[in-house]
């Protein structure tokens, strides 16, 4: 393996003939293993309580210094690649930007902007709250005109938002039939939270390329029970 001020710049066979001025340095039997890819990050929370929750608070420097320290953390645990699903205001994306005209030398950012998400619904304090059709549209827009590598949709409430419904869809079946066309049309991907039984449903019914979760979670009220209907619960 030829490594150049840090970086693998080449890995040849045993056989290999080394140029003379390279130094040759014995690992014995150590392993090298190749960069990680972490697939689910959100890049703009501490890891503290409440942390995207308490994001909106935080200054443009503050979250600066919130990313870079995640990124620092992934690369010594063996991370090369995140894939941020939770920006806020397309922070992490203005970041990737920037990271890509010069190297950081830190994880590289595969990242989707705001989660779109419906008003007051999950993680909707991010800037993606949409309403409507029209607002899906333009909010696909914007995320393709920003170059966003895939587009972050909550099919379903979530257990970090205060009222909203892991147990339910949160848009429409055409809602999201609409936001995924879009999508594609664009030539983005889209990927979908999803706890709830029909909210994992409706996106392997729209084509969505990926379901984050999908628990796949009943109410116990709302199940069939004998005969269809739904089943009593009972202490």
């Amino acid at each position: 393996m030829l490594v150049e001020d840090g970086r693998i710049v080449g890995v040849e066979s045993a056989a290999y003939e080394l140029p003379a001025e390279c130094e040759l340095v014995d690992h014995g039997n150590a392993t090298v293993l190749p960069g990680l890819i972490e697939t689910h990050v959100h890049l703009v929370g501490d890891s503290g309580a409440m942390a995207l929750e308490r994001v909106p608070g935080n200054s443009p420097e503050q979250i600066k210094a919130v990313v870079t320290e995640a990124l620092r953390r992934q690369l010594a645990a063996g991370v090369t690649t995140v894939r941020d699903l939770g920006d806020w205001h397309f922070n992490v994306v203005q970041r990737r930007d920037a990271q890509r005209q010069v190297d950081d030398r830190l994880p590289w950012i595969v990242a989707s902007g705001p989660p779109i998400t419906i008003r007051g619904g999950h993680c909707g304090f991010l800037g993606g709250e949409v309403s409507g059709a029209s607002e899906i549209v333009a909010a696909v827009r914007e995320r393709a005109e920003r170059h966003v590598d895939v587009v972050k949709v909550m099919a379903s409430g979530g257990m970090m938002t205060a009222g909203t419904d892991v147990f339910v869809p949160q848009f429409s079946i055409e809602e999201l039939r609409l936001l995924v066309e879009q999508s594609h049309a664009a030539g983005l991907p889209v990927t979908a939270h999803a706890h709830a039984a029909a909210a994992v449903d409706q996106a392997v019914a729209v084509g969505v390329d990926g379901i984050e979760h999908a628990t796949y979670l009943v109410r116990l009220a709302d199940r069939p029970g004998p005969g269809g209907r739904p089943a009593t619960c009972h202490r």
